[in-house]
């Protein structure tokens, strides 16, 4: 199954090629990507201390090191995507940027508040399961969605899991942002998905304890809004490309596809935990969009998975009430199409499991939650995230991330640049 991005037009558009610094180590797609000329949005603080969005205009490794001022921070995703396709090669201002200004002044590319999740104006909406290996790895099961209500954080300022994670877990994914409203009784087709919306490096941080605790025998359970909507946990960035531009950059390039990589430093040098391609989703974009209709058309707007807010049960919407009636995702919705195989977690043989839990009088998910935070405990190498790991994740053409874990408990660092 392809990439919704690559049954493009056969017209590639003409982009003037941006200035660029690749490592020695980005793949042939990075490269191929970068020399597109591809608009990549960002929003930063300028010299002054406004935020405001920004072209990308050089990098370095994948972080950026330049920026061009666009347009103010409260101008229409939409209405700033064009506005950076008419400047893709035009010389304007440039910020330069050191590596220690790129950590305090990148923010995440959308912003999105916390109140606006907590109070029903505003939706953040995964995937669970959707590549295939990793549906393996976790056990089996199909792709379901689920709200993830957790403000973006910075791409490069760290993650500060609550006091008490001890399960805490990577997984690097595509995220894609609305830029204009789509209803449930209209939704589009490929080709008018491409322009509606921008794609990002996302990173669904994950407490796999709630998971395991609420699994169920005969599904995911109702862990995962608990487990993955806590502060801090979805770094975003550090930029984004609107699909109709990364699309024809994507057959320009030939691809089928683009690459998703994610190391952890665990001190003693980056290791690979996931590699894998875009082209292995088992549904893509639209398709995803689709399945989150099909199954509020199901169950209703609302997720079957609480999580405690101000002391009681609460249950995000996948969508919000649209006017006149039915239902919409309102511009600035973001989707995250899932992760691939190569997490921490790791589903347990199952046999053993519930033989140790028998001797012990426990069940097998409980015993496996037990052993799985004796393992977190000592912590062994390629195991969970521990303070001071660095977690580096890229996408081709999409740059990288790079954030370290801090102590749990500690302050979670805001969005720079204020939607928190």
């Amino acid at each position: 199954m392809h990439h919704p991005l690559l049954l493009l037009s056969r017209i590639a558009i003409a982009l003037s090629s941006l200035a660029v610094t690749l490592p020695a180590h980005a793949s042939d797609l990075d490269r191929c990507l970068a020399a597109q000329g591809l608009p990549r949005l960002a929003r930063a603080l300028g010299p002054d201390g406004a935020p405001t969005y920004a072209l990308v205009t050089a990098e370095e490794g994948g972080e950026p090191r330049a920026l061009s001022p666009l347009a103010p921070i409260d101008t229409p995703l939409a209405e700033v995507f064009d506005l950076a396709a008419s400047r893709a090669g035009v010389a304007g201002e440039v910020w330069e940027l050191t590596k220690d200004e790129a950590r305090s002044r990148l923010c995440p590319p959308v912003g999105v508040a916390q109140a606006d999740l907590d109070g029903d104006r505003a939706v953040i909406v995964a995937a669970g399961l959707n590549y295939a290996a990793h549906a393996e790895e976790a056990g089996g099961g199909d792709v379901f969605m689920f709200p993830k209500p957790s403000s973006p954080t910075s791409p490069y300022l760290g993650v500060a899991p609550p006091a008490g994670v001890t399960l805490l877990d990577w997984e690097i994914e595509l995220g894609l942002v609305l830029l204009e409203d789509v209803r449930l009784d209209a939704l589009p087709d490929e080709e008018g998905l491409r322009s509606r919306v921008a794609f990002f490096v996302a990173n669904d941080v994950s407490d796999r304890e709630p998971i395991i605790r609420e699994k169920s025998l005969t599904g995911p359970g109702t862990g995962f809004v608990t487990a993955k909507g806590q502060p801090g946990f979805l770094p975003l960035g550090p930029w984004m490309v609107r699909g109709t531009e990364l699309g024809a950059a994507l057959f320009a390039c030939g691809a089928e596809g683009m690459g998703l990589r994610l190391d952890v430093d665990e001190g003693a040098g980056p290791t690979r935990r996931q590699e894998a391609t875009t082209e292995r989703m088992i549904l893509e974009p639209p398709e995803l969009i689709a399945h989150i209709a099909s199954q509020v058309a199901e169950t209703g707007p609302t997720t079957p998975m609480p999580r405690i807010l101000n002391g009681e049960p609460r249950h995000d919407p996948l969508v919000l009430p649209a006017e006149g009636g039915g239902h919409h995702w309102p511009a600035g919705t973001i989707v995250l199409t899932g992760t691939p195989e190569g997490v921490a977690l790791q589903a347990p043989v199952v046999l053993p499991v519930l033989l140790r839990g028998l001797l012990r009088l426990r069940g097998p998910l409980q015993q496996f939650r037990v052993e799985e935070v004796e393992r977190a405990a000592r912590g062994e190498p390629g195991g969970y995230l521990e303070a001071g790991d660095v977690v580096r994740a890229t996408i081709d053409g999409l740059g990288t991330q790079r954030f370290q874990i801090l102590p749990a408990g500690s302050p979670q660092p805001a969005d720079p640049c204020g939607r928190t």
